[in-house]
Parts: C-alpha cells; structure tokens; sequence
C-alpha cells in the first residue's frame, strides 16, 4: 500500500475532513492534499504528527505494516526471557 490510499482510508475511517486532520496534525492542508496525490513526504515530523493524530504507527501510515503483531509475538516470550530460559550462542564468523 502507499501513503497516499492508507491516508485516505483512515480519513474515511475517522470520519475526518483533510482540514480537520490539518488543524489537529498541524500540518498544512496543502501539504496533506499533496500526499493524497502521491507527493512524497518531505518531513518526518509532520508524517509522525499525522500518524500520532490519527492514532497509527509510523509503519502502518507509511508502509499498510502492523508493528502491532510484531511485539505481542515477543510479550508472549517476555516473562522466559526475564527468567534466563533462552541461551545466546556467540560464534566467531570465518571470513
């Protein structure tokens, strides 16, 4: 997915207007409606702030990625790894 059709689907979703999400976000409208049309982003802060406003990760604004998934499947492991069940290995690489 790109930034330009996530966008739009979470406007939609959140029952948003662009200029809504501008005031909110305090990002200009002009530079919202250029993501709409596929211009890319030229400021993280301002995809950060959308993201914040619109209560997405990073990720998911800009790539369709759920980072979500990702730290559950480690919570699941979370109470054997403070309790030492896993064992490192470290090996020297030959080059």
């Amino acid at each position: 997915m790109e930034l330009k059709s996530i966008l739009r689907k979470l406007i939609k979703e959140k029952g948003l207007t662009v200029a809504c999400l501008s005031r909110g976000a305090k990002v200009p409208v002009q530079t919202l409606h250029g993501w709409l049309h596929g211009v890319e982003p030229k400021s993280i802060r301002q995809l950060k702030s959308v993201a914040d406003y619109l209560e997405v990760d990073l990720d998911y604004l800009c790539f369709g990625i759920r980072a979500k998934a990702d730290r559950d499947k480690i919570e699941k492991f979370e109470d054997e790894i403070n309790a030492g069940v896993f064992e490192v290995v470290l090996r020297r690489i030959k080059r």
